[in-house]
Protein backbone atom coordinates (compact mmCIF):
# COMPACT_ATOMS: atom_id res chain seq x y z
CA UNK A 1 0.00 0.00 0.00
CA UNK A 2 2.82 2.37 0.81
CA UNK A 3 4.27 1.87 -2.68
CA UNK A 4 0.92 2.83 -4.23
CA UNK A 5 0.77 6.04 -2.24
CA UNK A 6 4.33 6.88 -3.16
CA UNK A 7 3.63 6.10 -6.81
CA UNK A 8 0.47 8.24 -6.75
CA UNK A 9 2.39 11.15 -5.24
CA UNK A 10 5.08 10.84 -7.92
CA UNK A 11 2.44 10.64 -10.69
CA UNK A 12 0.61 13.68 -9.36
CA UNK A 13 3.88 15.66 -9.21
CA UNK A 14 4.65 14.68 -12.79
CA UNK A 15 1.17 15.74 -13.92
CA UNK A 16 1.50 19.10 -12.16
CA UNK A 17 4.72 19.72 -14.07
CA UNK A 18 3.03 18.65 -17.32
CA UNK A 19 0.17 21.05 -16.63
CA UNK A 20 2.57 23.97 -16.38
CA UNK A 21 4.20 23.11 -19.69
CA UNK A 22 1.20 21.84 -21.68
CA UNK A 23 -0.82 25.08 -21.46
CA UNK A 24 0.98 28.27 -22.46
CA UNK A 25 0.50 31.60 -20.73
CA UNK A 26 -1.26 32.89 -23.86
CA UNK A 27 -3.63 29.91 -23.79
CA UNK A 28 -4.33 30.54 -20.10
CA UNK A 29 -5.28 34.13 -20.91
CA UNK A 30 -7.60 32.97 -23.71
CA UNK A 31 -9.28 30.45 -21.41
CA UNK A 32 -9.74 33.02 -18.64
CA UNK A 33 -11.07 35.66 -21.04
CA UNK A 34 -13.65 33.30 -22.54
CA UNK A 35 -14.70 31.59 -19.33
CA UNK A 36 -17.55 34.00 -18.53
CA UNK A 37 -19.35 33.00 -21.73
CA UNK A 38 -19.02 29.34 -20.77
CA UNK A 39 -20.09 29.98 -17.19
CA UNK A 40 -23.20 31.88 -18.29
CA UNK A 41 -24.16 28.91 -20.49
CA UNK A 42 -22.88 26.04 -18.34
CA UNK A 43 -26.16 24.09 -18.17
CA UNK A 44 -26.66 24.33 -21.92
CA UNK A 45 -23.04 23.37 -22.64
CA UNK A 46 -23.15 20.42 -20.23
CA UNK A 47 -26.42 19.10 -21.61
CA UNK A 48 -25.34 19.58 -25.22
CA UNK A 49 -22.07 17.78 -24.49
CA UNK A 50 -23.87 14.69 -23.18
CA UNK A 51 -26.38 14.79 -26.04
CA UNK A 52 -23.46 14.83 -28.46
CA UNK A 53 -21.73 11.97 -26.62
CA UNK A 54 -24.88 9.83 -26.95
CA UNK A 55 -25.31 10.83 -30.59
CA UNK A 56 -21.73 9.83 -31.46
CA UNK A 57 -21.63 6.70 -29.28
CA UNK A 58 -25.20 5.60 -28.42
CA UNK A 59 -24.00 2.57 -26.48
CA UNK A 60 -22.73 4.91 -23.75
CA UNK A 61 -26.34 5.54 -22.71
CA UNK A 62 -26.28 2.11 -21.06
CA UNK A 63 -23.31 3.13 -18.89
CA UNK A 64 -25.33 5.70 -16.95
CA UNK A 65 -27.70 4.91 -14.09
CA UNK A 66 -31.32 4.54 -15.14
CA UNK A 67 -32.69 4.68 -18.64
CA UNK A 68 -31.31 7.54 -20.72
CA UNK A 69 -33.86 8.72 -23.26
CA UNK A 70 -32.43 11.30 -25.68
CA UNK A 71 -35.73 13.14 -26.20
CA UNK A 72 -36.33 13.23 -22.46
CA UNK A 73 -32.75 14.40 -21.89
CA UNK A 74 -33.36 17.41 -24.15
CA UNK A 75 -36.21 18.68 -22.00
CA UNK A 76 -35.59 17.44 -18.45
CA UNK A 77 -32.94 17.47 -15.77
CA UNK A 78 -31.93 13.89 -16.53
CA UNK A 79 -28.16 13.59 -16.07
CA UNK A 80 -28.16 16.98 -14.35
CA UNK A 81 -25.68 15.62 -11.79
CA UNK A 82 -23.24 14.55 -14.49
CA UNK A 83 -23.62 17.89 -16.29
CA UNK A 84 -22.94 19.69 -13.04
CA UNK A 85 -19.84 17.60 -12.25
CA UNK A 86 -18.47 18.03 -15.77
CA UNK A 87 -18.95 21.80 -15.75
CA UNK A 88 -17.67 22.11 -12.17
CA UNK A 89 -14.53 20.22 -13.21
CA UNK A 90 -14.01 22.69 -16.05
CA UNK A 91 -14.60 25.60 -13.68
CA UNK A 92 -12.05 24.13 -11.25
CA UNK A 93 -9.58 23.80 -14.13
CA UNK A 94 -10.03 27.45 -15.09
CA UNK A 95 -9.66 28.72 -11.53
CA UNK A 96 -6.62 26.47 -11.04
CA UNK A 97 -4.73 27.53 -14.15
CA UNK A 98 -2.05 29.26 -12.09
CA UNK A 99 -2.11 26.98 -9.04
CA UNK A 100 -3.01 23.45 -9.98
CA UNK A 101 -1.68 21.23 -7.20
CA UNK A 102 -5.02 20.33 -5.64
CA UNK A 103 -6.76 20.27 -9.01
CA UNK A 104 -4.47 17.55 -10.39
CA UNK A 105 -5.09 15.48 -7.26
CA UNK A 106 -8.86 16.02 -7.69
CA UNK A 107 -8.77 14.84 -11.33
CA UNK A 108 -6.69 11.75 -10.54
CA UNK A 109 -9.11 10.93 -7.72
CA UNK A 110 -12.09 11.48 -10.06
CA UNK A 111 -10.57 8.91 -12.40
CA UNK A 112 -9.93 6.55 -9.50
CA UNK A 113 -13.58 6.83 -8.37
CA UNK A 114 -14.65 5.85 -11.88
CA UNK A 115 -12.64 2.60 -11.75
CA UNK A 116 -15.68 0.87 -10.26
CA UNK A 117 -17.92 2.36 -12.93
CA UNK A 118 -17.91 1.37 -16.58
CA UNK A 119 -15.87 4.41 -17.67
CA UNK A 120 -13.14 3.48 -20.09
CA UNK A 121 -10.29 5.70 -21.22
CA UNK A 122 -11.53 5.65 -24.84
CA UNK A 123 -14.84 7.20 -23.74
CA UNK A 124 -12.91 10.27 -22.64
CA UNK A 125 -11.97 10.88 -26.28
CA UNK A 126 -15.67 10.95 -27.18
CA UNK A 127 -16.33 13.37 -24.31
CA UNK A 128 -13.40 15.52 -25.47
CA UNK A 129 -14.83 15.72 -29.00
CA UNK A 130 -18.30 16.45 -27.63
CA UNK A 131 -16.95 19.27 -25.45
CA UNK A 132 -15.10 20.79 -28.40
CA UNK A 133 -18.31 20.55 -30.47
CA UNK A 134 -20.34 22.22 -27.71
CA UNK A 135 -17.80 25.01 -27.22
CA UNK A 136 -17.59 25.66 -30.95
CA UNK A 137 -21.39 25.87 -31.07
CA UNK A 138 -21.39 28.25 -28.10
CA UNK A 139 -18.73 30.60 -29.42
CA UNK A 140 -19.74 30.46 -33.11
CA UNK A 141 -17.53 32.88 -35.09
CA UNK A 142 -15.47 33.64 -31.98
CA UNK A 143 -14.28 30.00 -32.01
CA UNK A 144 -11.01 30.66 -33.78
CA UNK A 145 -7.94 28.40 -33.91
CA UNK A 146 -6.30 30.00 -30.86
CA UNK A 147 -9.45 29.59 -28.75
CA UNK A 148 -9.90 26.01 -29.90
CA UNK A 149 -6.24 25.20 -29.21
CA UNK A 150 -6.39 26.73 -25.72
CA UNK A 151 -9.52 24.89 -24.59
CA UNK A 152 -8.35 21.73 -26.34
CA UNK A 153 -5.08 21.82 -24.39
CA UNK A 154 -6.96 22.23 -21.12
CA UNK A 155 -9.38 19.37 -21.88
CA UNK A 156 -6.55 17.08 -23.02
CA UNK A 157 -4.69 17.73 -19.79
CA UNK A 158 -7.82 17.12 -17.70
CA UNK A 159 -8.52 13.82 -19.40
CA UNK A 160 -4.92 12.66 -19.10
CA UNK A 161 -5.11 13.23 -15.34
CA UNK A 162 -8.44 11.37 -15.15
CA UNK A 163 -6.94 8.48 -17.18
CA UNK A 164 -4.07 8.34 -14.69
CA UNK A 165 -6.61 7.74 -11.93
CA UNK A 166 -8.50 5.19 -14.01
CA UNK A 167 -5.34 3.14 -14.49
CA UNK A 168 -3.97 3.61 -10.95
CA UNK A 169 -4.34 0.41 -8.96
Amino acid sequence: MMGCSSSMHSTANSLRADFQTSISDKQKLIIKSTWNTVEENRTKVGKQTFLRVFEVMPELKTKFPGKVDIEQLKSTRTLYGHNKILMKSIENAVTSLDDNESFVTYLVELGRRHQVRPLKAQYLEVIYEALMFSFEDLFQEQWIKETSDAWGALFRFMFEAIKTGLHDT
